[in-house]
């Protein structure tokens, strides 16, 4: 993840975020989709990050995680900074 969402999540406190969740270690975030997240879509700023909410939430996930280590999920865009 790269660009606004990034700078967002990386320089605010995790309080402050769309959603709960925070920091994964050096190499990511972990989030929880609650069952608003879906209700919200389309109505923020950052899309690319809510479609990766969407996507959780439409498969019944509860959790995403963002880190270096696992390969892209094809379906979702990637970003390479």
């Amino acid at each position: 993840m790269v660009g606004p969402e990034k700078r967002f999540l990386a320089s605010n406190d995790h309080s402050d975020w769309l959603t709960v969740g925070g920091p994964f270690g050096d190499v990511g975030w972990i989030f929880h989709v609650d069952e608003d997240a879906e209700s919200n879509f389309g109505k923020r700023r950052f899309k690319d990050l809510w479609q990766s909410f969407a996507y959780a939430s439409e498969r019944g996930f509860d959790l995403i995680l963002f880190d270096e280590v696992e390969q892209p999920i094809a379906e979702l865009p990637v970003y390479k900074s």
